[in-house]
């Protein structure tokens, strides 16, 4: 028989939630993310969806486009939740709230450094709000042009 040794590889995991410490001359953001970035981003999924129902479920040989129409909303649905469960208890976001205005205007502190409200805003809710708009020209054009 062979002696064979297993190595195992540890990973010093005692650091890991502690918080970490501010560097000299790195400014905190000034905010966290406004709740109005998810209930815009939902909404835009839920239009999407509407839409979708609205104009397309009175045609024939539709079953699989509202399939994945549905399919859509429940992804980008289940992403807004993800996002949002996973922020909740973050300290990065649990700052002082500010009014909507305000902001767009400040940073935002993301996983990957910091970033204006405005471009969260954008980051966010740019897919969902797209794909709603375009349904509601399509859906348009499906009930006008037929």
């Amino acid at each position: 028989m062979s002696d064979h040794t297993t190595q195992f590889i540890t990973l010093d995991t005692t650091k890991a939630h502690q918080p970490v410490k501010k560097r000299a001359g790195v400014k905190r953001a000034s905010v966290g993310l406004h709740p109005a970035v998810f209930q815009i981003g939902l909404g835009g999924a839920i239009w999407f969806l509407a839409v979708s129902w609205l104009y397309f479920a009175w045609g024939t040989h539709v079953d699989l486009d509202l399939a994945v129409a549905t399919g859509f909303f429940v992804m980008f649905f289940s992403l807004l939740l993800v996002m949002a469960n996973g922020i909740i208890n973050d300290p990065r976001w649990l700052q002082n709230r500010v009014g909507f205005g305000e902001f767009l205007k400040s940073k935002v502190a993301t996983y990957t450094g910091k970033i204006r409200g405005w471009d969260a805003l954008i980051e966010i809710t740019l897919i969902p709000l797209s794909l709603a708009f375009a349904a509601s020209i399509i859906g348009l054009a499906w009930v006008y042009l037929r």
